[in-house]
């Protein structure tokens, strides 16, 4: 596997993560966050990168990171390590450049801006000794060692950790300015549209549609439905965001996004939980709403008013998709909506967001199936423990016998 398939494939299925690359074709920083963080971070909140060495393992081991102040109390963080030694010389590389480009990847991979970024002399000076001889440094697996380690750089940096065995390594912090931005836009053809997604589109509630609509594509194909309508008093009205289906069931899907383009700074986390709380109250009752006008028989049409054909089911999926889902405050009104909205109207209800949502449609590997049992599997995990925002997918791949 090349550098750039390895950075590629890392790409698709990290959550959020930092790439040096100093190549053939030029040297530039690649990170893949969350939308509304890198709209955050259009508007102008601070950015520090983040670097730690430590020195008490042979070979010694180099971390990474980015320091997003998107809140003043509990900003974003991104760690990692690098274990590749194409990592060490990149960052060596860039630190001896005057200036390179950072490009800012959303959760479905897309490049969605570029800014260019020059680091002081000083600041090179420090990363670079920091660095010291790459070929020094360690390379190899994710080991125990390495995670060790990792915890040893977020406390070191004053972040909470549960390993009580940690000690203080050394690190450095610099806050950066970007410049020159260049938004790009995203166009992506599917069974049923082509969808076209730019970072600053102020519609935001209307782009997440789209992006969900373009994961699902390969799932269902031409039986995935945007914005689906039922006939009304005065005509026709949306029945939800995203209708999808196959043999074995069906999908309804309301997306709440997020606003950060028109948002007044300074919002407190506080009043950002409160209104994704509505939000997600909101998306509860549209879906169940929408679930009891398909028990009622109503007659569901495309967007160009063309009848949808398909089979009701016992205990459909329901999905309310948020841009982010915060993981401060009390969601116990919350949880017990979903319990009750889930009793009341036969249904399997998820509350995720986008980022979440990617690795189940990534893990399902093109099975609607796979994908069915995997949302069912989570709802069991939510009923068990009473959590929407610490649920975490862990899947394992069995060898196929026939490869042996």
């Amino acid at each position: 596997m090349t550098i750039a398939e390895r950075i590629a494939k890392e790409l698709r299925h990290e959550q959020a993560s930092v790439w040096f690359i100093n190549d053939e074709f030029g040297a530039k920083i690649m990170v893949k966050l969350t939308s509304p963080v890198i709209k955050e971070i259009m508007k102008g909140c601070p950015v520090e990168f983040l670097f730690g060495k430590d020195s008490s393992k042979d070979p010694a081991i180099f971390h990474y990171g980015l320091k997003i102040h998107d809140d003043p109390v509990n900003y974003t963080a991104v760690l990692g390590t690098d274990c590749m030694d194409d990592q060490h010389v990149s960052l060596q590389g860039i630190m001896n450049r005057s200036y390179t480009y950072i490009h800012f990847h959303n959760e479905l991979g897309f490049s969605m801006a570029t800014a260019k970024l020059a680091f002081t002399t000083a600041t090179q000076l420090r990363v670079l000794n920091m660095l010291g001889a790459t070929e020094k440094l360690y390379c190899g697996r994710m080991d125990q060692k390495v995670l060790d380690s990792i915890d040893c750089f977020v406390h070191s940096i004053k972040l909470e950790t549960k390993n009580d065995a940690v000690y203080e390594i050394e690190t450095f912090a610099v806050q950066t300015e970007l410049s020159e931005w260049k938004i790009w836009k995203n166009s992506v053809i599917t069974h049923g549209d082509t969808n076209h997604f730019r970072i600053d589109d102020r519609d935001e509630g209307g782009i997440l549609e789209k992006e969900v609509a373009t994961v699902l594509d390969g799932l269902f194909k031409e039986n995935l439905y945007l914005n689906p309508q039922i006939a009304c008093a005065k005509g026709y009205r949306e029945l939800t965001d995203i209708f999808a289906f196959y043999g074995n069931g069906l999908f309804l899907i309301e997306s709440k996004a997020l606003g950060v383009i028109d948002r007044v700074a300074g919002k407190s986390i506080g009043k950002k939980v409160s209104g994704l709380q509505k939000q997600i109250s909101s998306g509860i009752a549209q879906v169940a709403g929408a679930v009891r006008k398909i028990n009622e028989g109503a007659k569901i049409y495309d967007k160009k008013l063309q009848e949808i054909k398909y089979e009701k089911r016992e205990f459909p999926h329901c999905i309310v998709l948020v841009s982010e889902l915060f993981a401060f405050g009390d969601w116990t009104k919350t949880i017990v909506e979903i319990c009750s909205a889930m009793v009341e109207n036969r249904i399997y209800l998820n509350v995720m967001d986008l980022a979440e949502f990617m690795q189940y449609v990534g893990h399902a590997r093109g099975s609607a199936d796979r994908f069915n049992l995997m949302l069912i599997e989570r709802v069991e995990a939510f009923v068990k423990h009473e959590t929407i925002n610490n649920l975490k997918l862990n899947v394992t791949y069995e060898q196929d016998k026939s490869e042996t």
